[in-house]
This record gives structure tokens, sequence and C-alpha cells, in this order.
């Protein structure tokens, strides 16, 4: 007895799976060739922006007796400024994408101190006070990478202040498998509306004050990348908090 099976459903499953194998494939290289262009395209903008800034360095150092001529050079340093910030962005989205971290035990104080240090005009300027109660001294995490997540953080908590002097308070703890990093403010806070949005790319909530609108996209692919996660709770009028879950694989007391 011969028995005869249909086969034709299963040459057109082995078919569509090829087809998406290709497409695959396809999508792999286009990524790379995108994330080798952009690492290319990103170093090769920045080496002629360092000398347009250079050169408006010295020439802002010639004593210039036309207002309108130093205005303009102002508007230009400002916009080479903000376009080099930009790019810089854009190279470290695309090495936060490819994985290419390097992590290392971060030293909790000793960071935050750097941070307030770069930021020691404008907290001086705005009257800002900054607490900490880190009872988790060390992370193990990217210390570039860890740096711009605080730096942002507590940059926007002065930036974003309302009629009261800044405080921001910063708490570092270990609760179960996890580290939480807390930095939480009592500036203009964010509406609900908004909350979802503030994570987006270019995503600026506030037009009126200054920004790329990139600050905030960068620090949840940073966290993310290590697997963990940040979660913001704020009121219009009351404030912001911004808490950062690291798991303990990537995370040291």
């Amino acid at each position: 007895m011969v028995t005869f099976h249909d086969i034709s459903e299963l040459k057109s499953t082995q078919s569509q799976i090829l087809k998406l194998d290709e497409k695959n494939e396809t999508l792999q290289r286009v990524n790379t060739d995108l994330d080798h262009f952009i690492h290319v395209a990103s170093h090769d903008l920045l080496a002629p922006l360092s000398n347009i800034e250079g050169s408006i360095g010295i020439i802002n150092r010639i004593k210039v007796d036309n207002p309108d001529l130093t205005k303009f050079l102002n508007i230009i340093n400002t916009s080479v400024k903000r376009f080099s910030t930009l790019v810089k962005d854009i190279a470290t989205i695309a090495k936060t994408e490819n994985g290419a971290i390097v992590t290392e035990l971060v030293d909790l104080d000793e960071l935050i101190g750097n941070i307030e240090w770069s930021l020691e005009n404008k907290i001086q300027s705005a009257g800002a006070i900054i607490n900490k109660n880190l009872q988790a001294k060390q992370v193990l995490f990217s210390k570039k990478n860890l740096r711009s997540i605080l730096y942002n953080l507590i940059s926007n908590a002065i930036k974003f202040k309302s009629d009261a002097a800044p405080i921001v308070d910063i708490h570092s703890t270990s609760v179960g498998s996890h580290i939480i990093l807390t930095v939480q403010d009592n500036g203009i806070g964010i509406s609900s509306e908004n909350l979802n949005k503030i994570f987006n790319i270019y995503g600026r909530i506030n037009q009126d004050i200054e920004g790329q609108g990139v600050g905030l996209y960068l620090v949840k692919k940073m966290i993310e990348a290590t697997g963990g996660e940040i979660v913001v709770e704020s009121k219009p009028g009351i404030g912001s908090k911004f808490m950062i879950y690291l798991k303990t694989e990537a995370a040291a007391r």
C-alpha cells in the first residue's frame, strides 16, 4: 500500500522561512552599515567643528568695536556648540545600540562630587542644594555612561526649577535583586500627559527652556542597555522623582 502526503504546505512554510532569513540578513547588513556610517560621520564632523570652535575662540580674543559683529559671532559660537553636542549625542546613541559598553566599579560619592564640580557655576547661580544619601556606595556600570545619566538628571533638576531654590536629593540603596538610584527635585514638575514623551528622542516638552531634547532619551537607552529600567514620578508645581533600577549583576555595594 502506497500513501501520498501533501507536502505543498511544508514547502510553502520552508520557503517563507528562507525569505525571512534573507530579510534578517539584509537588515543586519543595513544596520551594520548604518552604525559604521554614524561612527564615521560623527567622527568626521567633530574635527571641522573643533576647528571652527577654535577659530571663533581666537576671534573672540580680538577686540571688536562693532556690536553687530559681536552679536553674530556669539550666535555662530552658540550654534556650533549645539551642533557639536548633537553630533556627540548621535555617536553615543550608536555606541549604546551596538552594546559597546565597558563596565567598572564606580564610586558614587566621587562621581557625584565630580558632577557637582562641573555644575558649580549653575549650582551657585541657582542657589541649588545637593543632598546625598548613598547607602549603596558603588555601582558596576560604565563610568562614562553613569556620569552622563546623573549629570543629565541633576542639571535638569537645576534647569527646570520653580521659583524656589532647587533642592536635589540623590539616594542609592539595595532592594531585593536591584540597586536603586533616585534623583528627586522640587522643580516645576511634569504633567501626566507629558510623562510618556520625555524619553522620546527630541522629546522637548518645554520650548521656553534651552535644550536639544536628546538627553533623557540617551539616559533611558544607556540604562536599558544593561537590562535596567528608569521610572519617573512627577507632579506639576511639586517636582519630579527619577528612579533607576539596576539588576544586581550590573551593580555592587
